[in-house]
């Protein structure tokens, strides 16, 4: 496939898979001077760790509609001012 058929197929790609490319053209044109850029090792590990994130489930809180909060920030606020606290 000619370059000028790559760079529109390249532009829709999205900015993490764009990433991934330029690792992978990295170390392809690495391997090709005769450089391992990465070592079996460092790609077993990397892949522990993603297996890892995938199975990890992400918590986020915010402070949105987080009433209990906002009323315990409150007390402690008027407790620190009648303690003399500014």
């Amino acid at each position: 496939m000619p370059l000028t058929e790559l760079f529109p197929v390249v532009s829709q790609l999205s900015h993490q898979d764009k990433l991934r490319l330029i690792h992978f053209l990295l170390l392809a044109v690495a391997k090709e001077d005769g450089y391992e850029l990465q070592t079996a090792e460092t790609q077993t590990q990397e892949n522990l760790l993603l297996k890892q994130l995938g199975a990890t489930e992400a918590v986020v809180w915010s402070p949105h509609d987080a009433h209990g909060a906002a009323q315990t920030l409150s007390e402690l606020l008027v407790v620190a001012r009648q303690d003399g606290h500014p």
